[in-house]
C-alpha cells in the first residue's frame, strides 16, 4: 500500500511539473515591466497632481536586437475612448551587440496636471526591439492606468 501511493504522489508531481508553463524569460526575449504606474491628485510641479509610467525593457540573450527606440504619449479621454493629447520625442537606446548578455533601458514619464483636468488622462509607452538594419524584431505596448 504505501508503494502505491508514493507511486500515485511521484505521478501527480510529475505531472504537475509537466503541466507548469516554462519560464517566461526562455520563451520570450522581449520584456517590458512596469516598474512605476502612479497617479497623484495632489502636489506635482503646479500642486494639481500628476501622472507616471517608468518601464524597463529587457531583451534576453541573442534575440537579434540591437537597439531599444521607445514612443511615449499621453492620452485623454472623456468616456467614449482615449486620444493622444501629446507626445513625447522618439528615445533611443545605446547600441549593443547581440550576444548572450542580456541588455536593459529603463524610460520614466511624467505629466503634472497645469489645472483641474476633468478628463481622464493616462501615459502609453511603446518599445519597438530593433536591429542594425533598422528592422522592428518585436513591438510591446504598455497603457498606463487611468487617471
Amino acid at each position: 500500500m504505501p508503494r502505491r501511493i508514493s507511486m500515485v504522489a511521484l505521478l501527480a508531481v510529475a505531472a504537475a511539473a509537466f503541466l507548469m508553463p516554462g519560464s517566461v524569460s526562455a520563451a520570450n526575449p522581449y520584456l517590458v515591466a512596469v516598474k512605476i504606474d502612479h497617479c497623484q491628485s495632489t502636489g506635482g510641479a503646479h500642486g494639481r497632481g500628476y501622472v507616471e509610467l517608468k518601464t524597463k525593457a529587457r531583451e534576453i540573450g541573442k534575440s537579434g536586437t540591437n537597439v531599444f527606440v521607445v514612443l511615449s504619449e499621453r492620452q485623454e479621454s472623456s468616456g467614449l475612448g482615449f486620444s493622444t493629447q501629446s507626445s513625447w520625442p522618439k528615445e533611443t537606446s545605446m547600441t549593443f551587440p547581440d550576444n548572450a548578455t542580456n541588455y536593459f533601458h529603463v524610460t520614466d514619464r511624467r505629466y503634472d496636471f497645469t489645472k483641474n483636468d476633468e478628463l481622464v488622462t493616462r501615459l502609453v509607452i511603446t518599445v519597438k526591439f530593433r536591429n542594425t538594419a533598422g528592422k522592428t524584431l518585436a513591438t510591446r505596448t504598455v497603457d498606463g492606468s487611468p487617471c
